[in-house]
């Protein structure tokens, strides 16, 4: 569709006649007539005016042309011309925006996927640490493992009867307590407690892994923002050929 087209067609749902569009336009019907057919352009006074008698945007009138044809045909209006940029600056300003935030996505997904497989964030290794009870004040701090060695006694049945008194004992004093916990504090460590103090020791011989579901879905949201990113990317390409 050409510019003379367009005019036509509105004027042909207006139901107005080329006399009647000329004197609503305030030009001269056979200046109308050239439009029409496409044997002149308007002056930029003259395109404002046929807008003005038609009520249509400068948008509206040159929607149903192609972009080619006003490249070649319409840019030596002024108005016509003053659009293009504006449209043109704002097109290269939504690809800009398209090309930073497919970067950004790229970005952070690359971000959460190396936190969520590395763990850096939420660490998997657990260590278990258990205590087999109180130590008095006044006792050594492995009492629970070595009070065998705390009996003094040289005669086997003496000896025997105390080792089974201290038996019953300490087995009535064991209270077993476990901690889990991401914290690597070593073999070993103490904590007051009331009535004294306690000893935590690793049980097994290092951490052991617990996975956390959260790792495998920062891994997940990773992937599907990486996805996003670069299928932001191609539809750039798409929508703004260059």
């Amino acid at each position: 569709m050409t510019l003379g087209d367009q005019l036509k067609s509105l004027r042909a749902k207006r139901g107005l006649s080329q006399p009647e569009l000329a004197e609503l336009a305030g030009i001269e019907q056979s200046y109308l007539s050239k439009l029409e057919n496409d044997k002149s352009l308007p002056s930029n006074e003259v395109l404002r005016k046929l807008l003005n008698a038609f009520s249509v945007t400068l948008v509206q009138l040159l929607q149903p042309l192609e972009q080619q044809y006003i490249k070649d045909n319409l840019m030596t209006i002024a108005d016509v011309e003053h659009l293009y940029q504006q449209q043109n600056e704002q097109s290269i300003a939504k690809q800009r925006y398209m090309l930073y935030l497919s970067s950004l996505l790229i970005v952070i997904a690359t971000t959460l996927f190396y936190t969520g497989f590395s763990k850096l964030l939420f660490n998997e290794t657990r260590y278990e640490y258990v205590s087999e009870g109180i130590v008095l004040a006044d006792e050594p701090i492995n009492i629970f493992e070595n009070w065998r060695d705390l009996i003094d006694s040289s005669e086997p049945r003496e000896h025997r009867e105390q080792m089974q008194k201290q038996k019953v004992i300490m087995a009535k004093r064991t209270d077993i307590k476990r901690i889990l916990t991401s914290e690597d504090r070593g073999g070993d460590f103490e904590t007051e407690v009331t009535g004294g103090r306690r000893l935590f020791y690793i049980d097994g011989h290092g951490g052991s892994q617990v996975p956390r579901p959260i790792n495998a879905w920062l891994q997940i949201i990773g992937v599907l923002l990486f996805a996003s990113g670069i299928m932001g990317f191609v539809l750039e390409r798409k929508l703004f050929k260059r």
